[in-house]
């Protein structure tokens, strides 16, 4: 499990002082990067060696309750699953009181710059992602 702690901020929040629904998308995804960044295997690494892409590939979440400016959230990064070339990570969101508040479940599949076809998880990758699992 990787756990990453941030706040709501202004511009994440709608008119009615709420998150607004895709801004969600946009905390995992931070979530996610410093992940990435923190066990060795960064996004400008990626980006820089021009081998491989790691597209998003499918989104879900729910709200459970509301996230407003100001509040202090935990996101739980886990490990839902591996394929051959794919991975599906799981985004548990937490407020201050410790209650869930939202979940996501994002899938990512490793394809190659060259022709754009899915390729196996880099074994670096796959070792970093396995850190993620439940014991």
């Amino acid at each position: 499990m990787y756990i990453y702690k941030t706040k709501i901020k202004l511009y994440h929040t709608d008119a009615a002082n709420l998150i607004f629904y895709s801004n969600l998308f946009n905390l995992a995804h931070e979530c996610y990067e410093e992940f990435m960044e923190n066990s060795g295997f960064s996004i400008l690494k990626i980006i820089d060696e021009g081998k491989i892409m790691i597209p998003v590939v499918h989104a879900e979440a729910d709200f459970i309750k509301p996230m407003r400016l100001g509040n202090s959230i935990e996101i739980q990064l886990t490990l839902f699953s591996t394929g051959k070339s794919s991975y599906k990570l799981d985004y548990n969101f937490y407020n201050e009181y410790k209650e869930k508040v939202a979940f996501a479940r994002i899938a990512h599949v490793v394809v190659s710059v060259k022709d754009r076809k899915p390729v196996k998880i880099p074994e670096e990758l796959f070792k970093n992602l396995e850190t993620l699992k439940i014991k």
